[in-house]
């Protein structure tokens, strides 16, 4: 007598079916941890960012921010172009992609820089730590700047976020249309 199986008589389709969909969730699952690319040149849209106290907002020119990013490390530099002028390029600031904390050595106060990624994968937070003594008491100023693509990637938002026991906590909207 032949028992009758669910699959009918290949009990091998169960262990086939199972292994597909354990590939399928696998790619999802990795596809899901890939993180998001903010490299290419982004324009400052001045109408579209806040209006107080970024600096940015009276300048009377272009202000281009370039993200270059690779599995390893992702660097943004800024560009100021006014007409009739020669550009200036500030000088890039590059974090670890993994997340380990660098110190950046300007001056005499040293910074501790890292990033941080949200848990989707698709925001990105570089903060940077200044320990400056003043008037023999140590304070720390953070800088965190968390950056969002829109849906259709032509717009980036950039929220920069500044604490200190000096001047308090302020936070700054700012957004980089794509330049193509």
């Amino acid at each position: 007598m032949k028992s009758k199986h669910f699959f009918g008589h290949k009990p091998n389709a169960i262990i086939k079916v199972s292994l597909i969909s354990l590939c399928l969730l696998s790619f999802l699952t990795l596809k899901a941890q890939i993180p998001t690319d903010f490299s290419g040149r982004w324009e400052y849209d001045k109408d579209n960012s806040d209006k107080q106290n970024s600096g940015a907002e009276t300048f009377n020119g272009t202000i281009v921010l370039e993200i270059i990013q690779n599995s390893s490390t992702i660097s943004f530099s800024l560009t100021y172009s006014r007409p009739g002028m020669d550009d200036f390029h500030g000088e890039p600031e590059s974090f670890l992609m993994n997340g380990k904390v660098t110190t950046y050595k300007s001056g005499t106060d040293p910074a501790k820089k890292f990033i941080k990624w949200s848990q989707d994968m698709k925001n990105l937070t570089t903060n940077m730590i200044t320990t400056v003594t003043l008037d023999d008491v140590a304070q720390d100023f953070l800088v965190a700047n968390t950056y969002k693509l829109s849906d259709d990637g032509k717009t980036l938002m950039n929220e920069e976020f500044r604490k200190s026991k000096l001047n308090g906590e302020k936070t700054i909207k700012k957004v980089y249309k794509k330049k193509v």
